[in-house]
């Protein structure tokens, strides 16, 4: 990749070292936005979240490796590791404030003569805007190598890692959140260090949930869609099982407590837009990314550019293809991506 490059992450205070200002100013960004959305004191805010909450002792207990990297990025980059902690609550940090968040579009296909797609793209504000990142994540012990697309000092947004396992997410506000459990960021990771599609799919059943989220996984030849929440997970059986499409609200058997009108229609409205791109035939490469750039209802658009609210900005998008046997084939655009052009990444033989 020319213009994205992926960065690698093998030692933490390394990493940190040398993203240092790009985690800082993501960090100050993030704290601006939580000050612009009305809360009084954004650090002491952040801390106190981490002080009520069992995030930190899930963080540790469940994945400590990731634990510890977060710390040694912190140290690193010279910023305050409670902080950066508190930046990986991408969703739970807006859930304990009653924000619910409607964003994400993604989708996995497994058609038959072809790779299997998995993709989306990721809104999580313009705060984010420039701090964009890919990372490659060198292999740990069991854990494959992974290509991970996040923002600056967050452990994970989405990825694939060299052993053909894809990871996307949709936040599903209409179902409960928690104040225990693991958060998001750190479940795309722990999910990203599975070897297969089935050692995925029983972690979202086993680990205890922070928020809830659809996980959408995918492997050559297969996808899984399932919609977890701290008290269970559901798995969502489209009409064909090949072909999974997703936004923000509930597909599965438990639908949970209706949200705002309004985020219900932009949820819909995403989803039918996606679907009329790609719910059918076979969609190419280039096919799946216009999907991905689309504003077909301007008022909902699947690709969104403009505003300074909490999901009004596309931070990233990620397309990848899975075949049996062979390297990891991934497209980013690191922001709207029908403003920023996707660039091209391989993942092989643990590098990319």
């Amino acid at each position: 990749m020319a213009a994205f490059a992926a960065t690698d992450l093998d030692d933490p205070v390394a990493h940190g070292v040398a993203l240092a200002p790009r985690i800082r100013a993501h960090l100050d960004a993030w704290l601006g936005a939580l000050a612009a959305e009305g809360v009084a004191d954004p650090a002491a805010h952040a801390r106190g979240l981490l002080g009520r909450t069992g995030f930190r002792s899930a963080v540790q207990e469940l994945t400590p490796d990731l634990a510890a990297e977060v710390r040694g990025v912190a140290a690193g980059a010279g910023v305050d590791p409670d902080l950066l902690l508190a930046l990986q609550l991408i969703d739970e940090e807006p859930a304990a404030r009653s924000v619910a968040l409607a964003k994400c579009t993604g989708f996995g296909l497994a058609l038959p003569d072809g790779p299997t797609w998995i993709g989306q793209n990721m809104d999580l504000g313009a705060h984010t805007r420039g701090h964009q990142v890919l990372l490659r994540v060198a292999p740990r012990g069991d854990a494959p190598a992974a290509l991970v697309f996040t923002v600056a000092g967050v452990v994970a947004l989405m990825g694939v890692n060299a052993a053909g396992v894809g990871v996307c997410v949709n936040a599903v506000p209409q179902l409960p959140a928690a104040r225990d459990g693991l958060p998001v960021a750190f479940v795309i990771r722990r999910l990203l260090q599975a070897r297969s599609l089935d050692e995925a799919v029983r972690l979202v059943h086993d680990l205890p949930h922070a928020t809830s989220q659809h996980y959408l996984l995918a492997a050559p030849g297969r996808v899984r869609s399932l919609e977890a929440r701290p008290d269970g997970v559901a798995e969502h059986h489209p009409a064909d099982p090949a072909r999974v499409l997703h936004t923000n609200h509930p597909l599965g058997p438990v639908t949970g407590t209706p949200g705002s009108p309004a985020a219900h229609r932009d949820s819909e409205a995403r989803l039918a837009a996606v679907r009329a791109r790609v719910g059918s035939g076979t969609p190419a490469l280039a096919d799946l990314q216009d999907a991905l750039r689309s504003a077909d209802d301007p008022a909902h658009p699947v690709c969104r550019v403009g505003g300074a609210g909490p999901q009004d900005y596309t931070t990233g998008s990620m397309i990848s293809a899975l075949r049996p046997g062979e390297p990891v084939h991934s497209w980013v655009s690191p922001g709207p991506p029908s403003e920023v052009p996707y660039a091209h990444a391989v993942l092989r033989d643990g590098r990319s």
